[in-house]
């Protein structure tokens, strides 16, 4: 049985855990790296084990902007180093359309994970503080402020805060900043803060000091307590979290605990999952590290993208490193694997992890033939292929308007792949000048001599091929030398496409102006 599967059994067989509602959250603290879909994919997937379960379920996730900015994207650092500390929601857009960088960010962030089938209602911290929904969470928080701290310091192991410490922020009204003020009193109606010029490293408080209600959006929760008044507010029964928040007195514990013992909310059904790598790499939004989660929908189509995640169990680590390897292909290839179960009936986890890869339900038509992405990156890479006709004469028939469409769309990939991505031995590009330390033989220079004469003779490429051929037995020169030398003049390499079709789509003047110059070549 599939994992999500087993979870959703799991959560159903216990009877705890209803009404069900599956949650996920995230800051907008930069564009998103790849790594960022792994939660939202995950919880699209048990939600979808849920629902096909047969109970009802519901999914939101939430985008954490009214978090304070201490690291800003580096793309925009420069143009924003006055808001350091602001709510992501009072940072100015430095794009136009947006109110703010908090919505360009989540915004971004929204539409990948749309595309990429994550079926979740998105909803906003900023507007639900101001909307009052917190105003409830807030004042146990507050009345609690002992008890917190105490738990943070026996579930972490961290010194306790000094005294008078409560778990609130709020935006100062003199600066607007959020990152830098502290509350030290509660009277039940307002909390007194000052905005600290020296409470962070990464911004500068301004002094001021004041006396405010906490409530309607004023200020927010520390994020270890936030975590958990969003289950209570939102009425969250499932949530997972990643490896970094979930280890053994982490901020999953703390919150876990502060749900149970603060807040009186029922624990949600919780678990770990391992991390997304990029080249055993983690990576970081803030910092710019990694594949952007933007990219993702732009070198795969949705569906392979959600079976990146998809085809793991979320107790594995993800590498995944497509710059200059077969990583792309390897991938499609596995989920051609996936989809042939699906088709044949033949494993049951590995047609489960296609069913729930797809975007919008298994499509009503399904191909009989399969056209590898692999073959479709080499043929692309043999000048003058008719892609249709090839992968007909491999199916030994007419290709369905099904098969047609999917090689279209492999083909659109595919050339992605050999642009951005492929190992650079893969590619074959006429160099703009002969190799430097280029050594050629007497045989090797007759031989191109004579190729000179054939490119300006022949125009088809069976016959130039045929007579390049014929041309090495007459000359009695090895027919591998004849080619190696032909590749390392045109390309650079000991080896390469189909010599007749790749001369043949080149410039012809520019081919045999290089020839004639690789013959002049002295030894």
């Amino acid at each position: 049985m599939y994992w999500a599967d087993k979870i959703a059994k799991e959560i159903i067989s216990s009877k705890k855990f209803k009404p069900y509602w599956v949650d996920d959250m995230k800051t907008p603290s930069g564009f998103a790296h790849v790594g960022s879909l792994r939660g939202p994919i995950i919880h699209s997937l048990i939600f979808r084990a849920l629902k096909d379960a047969g109970v009802e379920v519901k999914f939101t996730f939430v985008i954490n902007d009214f978090d304070h900015a201490d690291e800003l994207p580096p793309e925009f650092k420069d143009e924003l180093k006055n808001y350091m500390g602001f709510p992501l929601r009072k940072i100015p857009s430095p794009s136009k359309g947006y109110d703010s960088l908090g919505m360009l960010l989540a915004d971004d962030f929204n539409k990948v994970m749309s595309e990429l089938g994550v079926e979740a209602e998105i909803l906003s911290s900023w507007d639900m503080y101001h909307q009052g929904k917190f105003d409830g969470v807030i004042k146990e928080a507050l009345d609690a402020g002992e008890k917190i701290q105490d738990l943070y310091q026996k579930i972490s192991g961290s010194r306790k805060k000094e005294a008078g410490w409560l778990p609130f922020q709020v935006i100062c009204e003199e600066c607007g900043r959020l990152g830098t003020t502290r509350v030290y009193d509660w009277d039940r109606e307002k909390v007194s803060y000052k905005c600290e010029p020296s409470l962070v490293t990464w911004s500068e408080g301004c002094g001021n000091e004041g006396k405010i209600s906490p409530f309607g959006g004023t200020g927010k929760l520390p994020w270890k307590v936030d975590w958990a008044a969003h289950w209570k507010v939102i009425g969250v029964t499932v949530e997972a979290a990643g490896k970094d928040h979930a280890s053994a007195g982490g901020s999953y514990d703390i919150a876990l605990t502060l749900c149970d013992e603060v807040f009186n909310w029922p624990k949600p059904f919780n678990f770990g999952y391992e991390f997304f790598l990029i080249g055993g790499r983690k990576m970081s939004s803030s910092k710019g590290l990694g594949l952007k989660a933007h990219d993702l929908i732009n070198v795969l189509p949705a569906e392979l993208g959600r079976f990146l995640f998809a085809r793991s169990d979320y107790r594995e680590q993800i590498n995944f490193d497509p710059v200059g390897t077969m990583a792309i292909p390897d991938l499609f290839d596995e989920y051609d694997r996936c989809w042939l179960a699906y088709i044949e009936g033949t494993n049951e986890n590995l047609a489960r992890v296609f069913e729930l890869s797809l975007i919008k339900g298994v499509p009503d038509e399904k191909p009989i033939f399969l056209p590898r992405f692999r073959d479709v990156a080499n043929y692309l890479e043999q000048p003058n292929v008719d892609l249709v006709k090839k992968f007909e004469e491999l199916k030994g028939s007419e290709l369905t308007p099904v098969e047609l469409k999917l090689l279209n769309q492999r083909e659109k990939y595919a050339k992605i792949w050999i642009k951005k991505y492929a190992p650079q031995e893969l590619k074959y590009e006429m160099l703009d000048e002969l190799p430097r330390g280029l050594k050629l033989g007497d045989k090797e220079k007759e031989f191109l001599e004579k190729v000179v004469d054939l490119v300006e003779e022949k125009k088809d490429a069976e016959d130039l091929q045929q007579a390049i051929y014929n041309l090495t037995k007459e000359i009695k020169l090895d027919t591998k030398e004849a080619f190696t030398a032909l590749y390392q003049v045109l390309i650079g390499k000991d080896h390469g496409p189909k010599a007749a079709w790749f001369l043949l789509s080149l410039p012809k003047k520019k081919v045999i102006q290089r020839l004639n110059e690789a013959v002049g070549v002295k030894s």
